[in-house]
């Protein structure tokens, strides 16, 4: 860790799933082994502790991601909330954001109870559709009734509630997107994170569009639904402060965006990645071999890379494009003929100064980031900036 760096983010995996969803490209899995989650958990513990001498005061948000954080056996849940207390909380700043995800079939009150007794203050509800239709193309184990049950024990319980929607499936329709965000008047919700559906090759929905089986939505419909997502969530009082992100005032994400701004970050757990910025690394994808390697004492890192010049520029371009703050004036030195194109497409503006997407550049980032990292400061002409 760079010891210039005054804070970190610390990032939990919990592999373990109770169904694995077809379009989920994350490290996860059902689990067969009872006795694994406890196992699994106390190597969480020794992992952390490799690293607690670099971390006094200065983790600013801790988030445990999935896999289902929410669905761990009790022993492993009673284990990581002790250890939460007692080992974690010492390395904690005072106004840490501590996030669980949440999904709703596992949401109950002494589970949900024992997370944020020990400390958790933000959660994260795994929803993605209101529509019973939508929820069962994408495998999920949650119900319409399911998601009000969590949404209600959940409110009950933090003041920070994030849900998660996934849009643009192919048995969606505008009544199941209206229905999924009139949650936000129906639920104290302070935030909220709008996917379009992805497809990537290594998982099941993958596999099935490259055998033809079904066919994602036109990406013309992909935009409607994106953009009518955007309205409304700024017609309900939400700020649209990253690509897929949406949060009421004061309530953006400070666990992700410290991932966007360029903080170092700690990932613990089995695939996890890290990052000090300059060099990134990642944990053994496996969770038996990962425990295995830390009850021997070894490293469980299975691989790091050192960013070069060119992949810290196209980083900064990337994180920069995608939240609303945009990128640093400079780069509007010698690029000020592709800037006025874009803004004359609808692409973009400038804020404070500052060059940033709008909705409908968001959904053309990549390829404005390409022409930027290939543009080398020199001006060009507005052919090139068109996408």
């Amino acid at each position: 860790m760079s010891a210039e760096r005054r804070q970190l983010a610390l990032y939990i995996h919990i592999p373990f799933c109770d169904r694995r969803c077809p379009y989920c490209h994350f490290y996860c899995f059902v689990n067969k082994d009872e006795a694994l989650p406890l196992r699994y958990s106390e190597n969480l513990a020794r992992e952390l502790s490799t690293h607690a001498d670099l971390l006094q005061g200065k983790i600013s948000s801790v988030y445990f991601g999935g896999g289902t954080p929410s669905a761990l056996s009790a022993g492993a849940r009673e284990f990581l909330c002790h250890w939460m207390r007692e080992e974690l909380g010492p390395l904690l700043q005072t106004d840490a954001e501590i996030t669980l995800e949440v999904n709703p079939e596992s949401a109950l009150p002494g589970t949900l109870d024992a997370w944020v007794e020990a400390g958790v203050n933000r959660i994260s509800v795994g929803i993605q559709s209101m529509d019973q239709e939508v929820l069962s193309f994408l495998g999920r184990l949650n119900t319409p009734s399911s998601n009000r049950r969590a949404l209600e024990l959940c409110s009950e319980r933090v003041t920070n509630l994030s849900v998660d929607l996934i849009l643009a499936t192919p048995t969606s329709s505008t009544g199941a997107l209206e229905s999924s965000l009139a949650l936000v008047h129906e639920y104290p919700i302070t935030h909220l994170s709008a996917y379009l559906l992805e497809i990537h090759p290594e998982t099941r929905f993958g596999r099935e569009v490259a055998q033809g089986r079904w066919t994602p939505r036109p990406g013309e419909e992909q935009a409607a639904s994106y953009l009518s997502a955007v309205e409304f969530l700024g017609s309900a009082g939400f700020e649209h402060y990253e690509l897929s992100n949406f949060a009421r005032a004061g309530k953006t994400s400070k666990h992700n965006q410290s991932y966007w701004e360029g903080t170092s970050y700690l990932g613990l757990g089995a695939s996890a990645h890290s990052f000090d910025g300059l060099r990134r690394w990642w944990n053994l994808s496996d969770a038996g071999a990962w425990c295995e390697a830390l009850e021997q004492a070894r490293s469980p890192e299975a691989g790091s890379e050192i960013l070069d010049a060119a992949q810290r520029r196209d980083e900064e371009i990337l994180l920069g494009l995608r939240t609303c703050r945009g990128l640093d004036p400079h780069w509007l030195q010698g690029r000020r003929a592709l800037w006025d194109a874009w803004i004359e497409a609808g692409y973009a503006e400038i804020a404070a100064g500052r060059p940033r997407l709008t909705p409908q550049g968001w959904l053309v980032m990549d390829e404005i980031a390409r022409v930027l990292a290939q543009s080398e400061g020199q001006d060009s002409t507005h052919r090139e900036a068109r996408t």
